[in-house]
């Protein structure tokens, strides 16, 4: 009798689907293992971009940091420019998480409003170097999709904020989204107009930062004393 025969059709009477559960594990193992390997190589650019600026770090730099081929890095993002987009898109989710936590159990609306913007500022001083400003020039028909979803978002955190003070008796809003709306875009266009010198793809010096976000806060008070109940 041929046991091993006999033992794998044992095997494949008790456990039908035995086979089909073994690529399934097998898969979710590989597909772990390429999620592990992507957050490896998010993490050594993010240390490069941070450092060194991310126009000045090369794919070949990043596989050394790896220990691993160019061609690795490839396998996961076509070009640097997808890489350092992916790297954005994970601190701008770490940002857009603060930001969130500042809309749930608002004490203070007007505070979490100030909170909001000493947010951004540390934001951005920490992570200066990866040319936010520059990417974000991009136009292609995704990027524009992806910064239209993120500024939603953050009119979305903004109106929380805002009806939070509507229900506290703080402020006195008829319409707390077109007000939100209005108060994010005009926080956003001092960004461009302040440093009156400066492109709209150029980053901001710290200098230049701390005057953007003087003039914010100065906004953000007439803001606030408008919406005052």
């Amino acid at each position: 009798m041929d046991v091993k025969r006999t033992t794998s059709v044992t095997i494949s009477e008790k456990l039908p689907n035995f086979d089909l559960e073994t690529k399934k594990v097998k898969k979710l193992m590989h597909t772990e293992a390429k999620d592990e390997m992507r957050d490896k190589i998010l993490e050594a650019a993010l240390k490069r971009f941070t450092h060194y600026g991310a126009s000045k770090t090369t794919m070949n730099e990043i596989a050394d940091d790896l220990h691993c081929s160019k061609a690795s890095l490839y396998y996961y993002y076509p070009d640097k420019k997808a890489m350092h987009v992916a790297v954005l898109e994970r601190i701008a989710e770490a940002y857009f998480q603060q930001m969130e936590k500042e809309a749930v159990h608002v004490k203070s609306a007007a505070k979490a409003l100030y909170n909001i913007i000493d947010l951004r500022k540390d934001f951005i001083s920490k992570f200066c170097r990866l040319e936010i400003f520059k990417i974000l020039q991009d136009n292609s028909a995704l990027f524009l999709e992806e910064k239209k979803k993120a500024k939603q978002r953050e009119f979305n955190i903004h109106t929380a904020i805002i009806k939070a003070g509507i229900a506290s008796g703080e402020f006195k809003v008829k319409d707390p989204a077109q007000t939100a709306e209005l108060l994010v875009l005009a926080t956003m266009g001092l960004r461009f107009s302040v440093p009156d010198h400066i492109r709209e793809d150029m980053d901001l010096n710290e200098e230049m930062m701390d005057e953007v976000i003087e003039k914010q806060k100065q906004l953000l008070e007439i803001f606030i004393n408008g919406i005052k109940a």
